[in-house]
């Protein structure tokens, strides 16, 4: 279970730890590129889900794929400081397999071959998840979270599990199939959904994740986050810092 203590110790001064810009799922927003441009964060993480714009937002595709680029181009000028998650409607371009056995809504058929080819030209610049020390507290980063009864069920992942084990799920069939998993409250016939498919229900009801602080998106909420002692979805159409976040969730 993760230790109260890690948030408390959030009490004292934070300013020796260098902060983190958060940047939950965009769809073609571009609230993003004043975020980074307001805050002067040690790192960037975007959380995914770069495409598929909802249509009663009023973002096209053409709109989306010109975002996208620009967030490719900020990491290509950025490397070391910027971190790409794939969501759920960036892996079923990513991966055919994928799309095969999780197709996401609003996939494109007419734009499918343009998103395939940004993905296949940048694939090194993506990843599955990504974590941090802030503060004495261990945060896991992913697009949807990491449901305990998907990792148990459907993975074989060490029990001392990080970012790298995580990431290493994109490599074999195996992987792939374990990340398109879609449980019950999404509509898919699982015990539980992936760290590309969990709805925040699904980790708020399940054990919390031995050891992490879990930061995620995936399922977008109206207009505030959701934040536990336990995890934080941040899809609010805003980005967060990973300070004011644990904040928020003594």
């Amino acid at each position: 279970m993760f230790q109260k203590k890690g948030l408390s110790s959030l009490n004292k001064s934070t300013t020796m730890f260098k902060d983190i810009l958060i940047i939950p799922d965009i769809h073609g927003r571009t609230f993003w590129k004043k975020a980074v441009a307001e805050h002067h964060c040690e790192h960037v993480v975007f959380l995914g889900d770069y495409l598929d714009p909802y249509p009663y937002e009023q973002i096209n595709n053409e709109q989306a794929i010109a975002n996208f680029q620009e967030v490719i181009d900020y990491k290509l000028s950025h490397e070391k400081a910027t971190t790409l998650l794939l969501g759920n409607h960036d892996m079923h371009y990513y991966s055919e397999l994928f799309a095969d056995l999780a197709m996401s809504s609003r996939y494109s058929s007419r734009y499918a071959r343009r998103y395939k080819q940004m993905f296949h030209l940048h694939e090194r610049l993506f990843q599955l998840a990504y974590e941090t020390t802030y503060g004495g507290v261990n945060c896991l980063l992913t697009h949807a979270g990491v449901s305990t009864t998907w990792l148990r069920r459907y993975t074989t992942l060490p029990a001392h599990f990080g970012a790298s084990d995580l990431n290493h799920l994109i490599e074999s069939p195996q992987g792939i199939e374990a990340l398109a998993r879609i449980g019950d409250i999404r509509g898919g016939w699982d015990r539980a959904g992936s760290i590309l498919w969990a709805d925040w229900h699904e980790i708020d009801h399940d054990d919390p994740l031995d050891g992490w602080y879990q930061i995620f998106g995936h399922t977008q909420q109206e207009s505030a986050p959701v934040i536990t002692a336990h995890f934080a979805c941040l899809d609010c159409r805003r980005a967060f810092t990973l300070s004011e976040v644990l904040r928020m969730a003594q």
